[in-house]
């Protein structure tokens, strides 16, 4: 039979003293979420008023200074039930997990502030989950390093070996562009900070070598990228004079404003585009920071 709700005097309401779960830290967030929504779920308490389940509601009505509160009183609990349910009411919810993607999804379509209960910005759950996507869609394993190579330093996300897709196939794979824009955005804000605009950061990429038009990974990933962190990209900043894979030549095509330059490239294998790119952007006073999504080896 259901048990019947009331309206009790917060006084008539008393903790339980050796209650075992320590919710301090909960209490302002539950308070907000009663400001905001009303006493919405009841604290459950045995015959004499003590707390079964709801002692951070109850702290957080003492907080926000409420007469009284809905009380539902489990009458029908022997003792050893009452010890019982009073725990297994707290441990029962710690098995559960976000599914972040569908947080964030939920999260896109509320426009109250939920940062109050605790939440983060639903783009932190999709740039977190997004390195496990990337990891998983291009059967690699993520390993952020950064290494050395023909005079400058360089930072990787991934590194390809003997499985996992080909390189190629990746490359023309659109929807490997969002993970690893992602994977990006999250990089450089953990890394240089969360203003990037204001400290004077763009975005570019490596001129393409072999298609001039068309769909081009490293362009779209920093598209993406340009959006997430509210910084510039600049599109086609060096183009290649000719073809050549053993002595290409390169020209500075646009000077970006910024005075720091992020240069995004998918893959290195010898590293030539990304020296060259660097060297020009060097010439014209940029500090070069160099992040590639993929180290070939």
């Amino acid at each position: 039979m259901a048990q019947q709700m009331m309206m009790v005097p917060i006084g008539m309401v008393h903790p339980y003293g050796n209650n075992p779960r320590d919710n301090t830290k909960s209490v302002d967030r539950v308070a907000e979420s009663i400001r905001e929504f009303g006493f919405l779920q009841p604290i459950v308490c045995d015959d004499k008023g003590i707390i079964l389940a709801g002692h951070t509601r109850y702290r957080a009505a003492e907080k926000l200074g409420l007469p009284q509160v809905p009380v539902i009183y489990a009458r029908n609990l022997t003792p050893e039930q009452a010890k019982a349910y009073r725990l297994a009411d707290n441990k029962a919810g710690e098995g559960s997990l976000w599914l972040d993607d569908l947080l964030a999804a939920e999260m896109g379509d509320i426009s109250i502030d939920m940062g109050q209960f605790g939440f983060t910005d639903p783009n932190e759950y999709t740039r977190r989950e997004s390195w496990k996507v990337s990891a998983k869609l291009c059967d690699m394993k993520q390993h952020i390093t950064t290494r050395e190579k023909t005079g400058f330093f360089y930072t990787t996300f991934f590194a390809t070996g003997k499985k996992g897709r080909p390189l190629e196939e990746i490359k023309a794979d659109p929807d490997a562009v969002r993970p690893f824009a992602l994977n990006l955005a999250d990089y450089l804000e953990r890394s240089l900070g969360g203003d990037l605009a204001r400290n004077g950061w763009c975005l570019c990429t490596t001129p393409r070598r072999r298609h001039q038009t068309g769909f081009h990974f490293a362009t779209e990933i920093c598209k993406l990228a340009e959006e997430e962190l509210g910084i510039p990209f600049y599109e086609d900043v060096v183009l290649t004079k000719n073809r050549s894979r053993i002595e290409p030549e390169f020209v500075l095509n646009r000077d970006p404003v910024e005075p720091n330059v992020i240069l995004f490239d998918d893959i290195i294998t010898t590293g030539i585009t990304i020296r060259e790119t660097r060297r020009l952007l060097l010439e014209k006073g940029h500090t070069v920071f160099v992040v590639v999504a993929i180290r070939n080896q």
